[in-house]
Formats: C-alpha cells, sequence, structure tokens
C-alpha cells in the first residue's frame, strides 16, 4: 500500500499537487472510503491541506474528538456537551453519540450542511447535504424548533474502513445562509492488528 505520510511530505515540499500525479496514488483508498461511508463524489484532483492547530477551535465537552470550529463566529447552535461511546470509535463495533445544546432560533426546510472528509492532508470528498433530511436519520424533522435539543444514536463503524487519521469538518447553515455550527473530528482508526 501506498506511505499516505511520505505523500503527504512530497506534496507539502511541492509547489504543485498536479504535478505529483497523486490521483492514481490514492484512487484504491478513497474508492474504498467512499462506498463504505456510501458516499457519492468524484476524484478529480485530490487538495493537499496543511494541518496546523487552530486557536479558533474550542473543545465541546464530554470527552469526544469534536471541537467547535470556527468559534469567535456567531453560531445559532451553542453544543454543550458530546458524549461518544466507545472513545475512540472502533472500527466494527457500534458507536453511540449523545449531543446536547440550544438552538437561538427556528432550522426550517432548506438548512443544509457542509462535509469534507480528509484523510491526514488530502482533502477526499466535500459533499452539501440537506439538513433537514440528514436530521430524520436522528428522529427529528424539520422544523427544529429553537431551545434545548437532545440528539442520541447509534450508528455502525464499518470493519472496512481503511486505517489512518480522519478529518471531518463539517459546516452547517440555515436556509437563508445564517451560520448554526462549525465541528470538526479528528478519528484515527489504528491497522487491525494494532485495534485494541
Amino acid at each position: 500500500m501506498v506511505s499516505f505520510t511520505k505523500l503527504a511530505v512530497l506534496g507539502l515540499a511541492s509547489s504543485s499537487v498536479s504535478g505529483l500525479s497523486l490521483i492514481p496514488a490514492i484512487e484504491p483508498l478513497y474508492n474504498e472510503v467512499v462506498s463504505v461511508f456510501g458516499l457519492s463524489a468524484t476524484l478529480d484532483q485530490p487538495e493537499v491541506i496543511k494541518v496546523f492547530p487552530n486557536p479558533d477551535n474550542k473543545p465541546v465537552p464530554g470527552d469526544s474528538p469534536i471541537v467547535q470550529c470556527e468559534a469567535s463566529e456567531p453560531q445559532i447552535l451553542n453544543l454543550q456537551k458530546v458524549v461518544i461511546d466507545p472513545n475512540p470509535p472502533n472500527r466494527g463495533q457500534n458507536l453511540t453519540f449523545t449531543a446536547v445544546g440550544v438552538l437561538s432560533q427556528d432550522v426550517e426546510d432548506g438548512a443544509y450542511v457542509e462535509v469534507d472528509v480528509r484523510y491526514g492532508f488530502i482533502k477526499l470528498v466535500h459533499q452539501t447535504f440537506d439538513l433537514c433530511e440528514e436530521i430524520t436519520k436522528v428522529d427529528l424533522e424539520c422544523p427544529i424548533k429553537k431551545g434545548p435539543q437532545t440528539i442520541k444514536k447509534t450508528v455502525e463503524i464499518p470493519n472496512e474502513v481503511p486505517p489512518g487519521k480522519y478529518i471531518i469538518n463539517a459546516r452547517a447553515y440555515t436556509k437563508d445562509d445564517v451560520f448554526i455550527t462549525c465541528l470538526s473530528a479528528t478519528v484515527d482508526f489504528l491497522p487491525p492488528s494494532l485495534d485494541a
């Protein structure tokens, strides 16, 4: 398997990602990730991302790998706690997450969420989802009324998830482009022989 660490270092040293022709090298991994998570996206040209600590990130209480990104920007969701079990998540096991927060205004049909999934420094997916369609998967529906909210859901982590560090960023907006929230999580799946 291609060493993604070496590719990332080469990518940072190079002034042009297209000059490296990374697509053939990452395409098998990309296709596997897309199929495991049921995503629909195309691999045109990978984007190499520089990942550095961000002073605008705010940890979310609950000892989870989730942080509130762009915390200095006004957001209508005040996320008070996120608890995941098991922590950290493991391939082939169910993951239960509970999120508690307060909305300062209603969220109506037309709200959307932009999701980026990165594998280390390489952006694999950028996709926009209808927030009101996705929220039905956690037994809610739009309009979501302002006030206290609690979401609890159990999901299965497929055993086929390729090992490596995944960074997921999600930015949610109302139908009128009011910033709901920005959340980011980093999950590091170990090779099967090193899983606890």
